[in-house]
């Protein structure tokens, strides 16, 4: 397992812990604060990605209909739904901070992004930008779900190794404009992300998942044909 990967499984392990001591002293302005910090990470890691753009309107063109499709799928809707599946009880508090946190570090686009883009290019960038948000999400979670949020760490691994182990599969395929292109579909998706952190927006972020494969099959046509 790459070194970065475990980075970001013990920083959510380390930041629960933190959080279990400290949640006495987290005050609601400190969290909003801090998710202002992390929306501008957030930003200036999509800012990053879009550098490596070879054709910027295959990105573009990627992320329009890729969000499309989501949209018609209703991935973010379908996500957001799962909460409804809880049970109305005393304990639902934590299972819903839980559930968050879940989708937040397990099916983040971040996540995605920051496993393949390692696979394609070694670059450890946006995982280790997801590894420092993690940590300190987790401090804030934990304040009100406890130790339990450490349990999340099990199946973000999984996740990230799955992503991981798909781009080496996917690499031989794939030439340095289409991993140009991806970077910057990601980087948009990243923006958009930005702006839900920061609460001044609430975009279907999930729903751009689809992009994220069209872009391949667009910028290989955009690099033979246009």
């Amino acid at each position: 397992m790459p070194s970065v990967i475990l980075l970001d499984v013990a920083g959510v392990i380390v930041g629960t812990l933190a959080g279990c001591a400290m949640k006495k002293h987290i005050s609601g302005s400190l969290n909003e604060s801090i998710n202002l910090a992390l929306s501008v990470i957030s930003a200036a890691v999509g800012v990053g990605l879009l550098g490596k753009a070879v054709h910027m309107s295959a990105a573009v063109l990627a992320l329009l209909i890729g969000g499309t499709i989501g949209h018609i799928i209703g991935i973010d809707r379908r996500l957001a739904n799962i909460s409804k599946l809880l049970p109305a009880t005393g304990g639902s508090e934590t299972a819903q901070t839980l559930l968050v946190a879940f989708t937040l570090y397990c099916i983040s686009t971040t996540g995605i992004i920051g496993a393949l883009t390692l696979g394609f290019e070694g670059d450890t960038t946006v995982l280790m930008t997801k590894t420092i948000m993690d940590c300190v999400a987790s401090v804030f979670f934990a304040g009100s779900s406890g130790w339990v949020l450490s349990l999340i760490s099990i199946p973000l691994g999984i996740m990230l190794m799955i992503f991981y182990g798909l781009s080496e599969f996917l690499m031989p395929h794939l030439t340095a404009e289409m991993i140009g292109d991806f970077s910057a579909c990601g980087g948009l998706i990243q923006l958009l992300n930005a702006l839900r952190i920061a609460k001044l927006k609430n975009p279907p972020v999930a729903d751009y998942i689809p992009s994220l494969v069209l872009v391949f099959f667009i910028s290989m046509f955009w690099t033979k044909y246009m």
